[in-house]
């Protein structure tokens, strides 16, 4: 069925893309709109997929906000939430209790 398919090629993949990168552990503010983030390439036997939308989850904002961290010791709430915890230590900000690089897609 495919045998008269053409090889794709890389080049069809713009060089730029848009999307929202999170900076660091924090509030809104740490979440940035981009429209000129690097289009990741694929290596081998990879894809790359066009997202069209996507949703955020309570593990994205638990993320950002550093509630992971086994230095924040309090529950979620709003202050929490939206500006991240003051306690938060950012080496042991994610769910794994290691430090995460940043920028990141968000």
């Amino acid at each position: 069925f495919f045998d008269n398919m053409e090889e794709p090629t890389l080049s069809a993949l713009p060089k730029t893309m848009r999307a929202v990168v999170l900076t660091g552990h924090g509030g809104l503010d740490k979440l940035e709109y981009r429209e000129d983030w690097p289009t990741p390439q694929p290596g081998v036997g990879e894809v790359v997929v066009k997202v069209g939308a996507c949703g955020l989850n309570n593990t994205d904002i638990n993320t950002r906000t550093a509630w992971y961290s086994k230095s924040v010791t309090e529950g979620i709430t709003d202050a929490g939430g939206m500006d991240g915890f003051d306690t938060a230590d950012a080496q042991t900000g994610n769910w794994g209790n290691s430090s995460l690089s940043f920028p990141r897609i968000q």
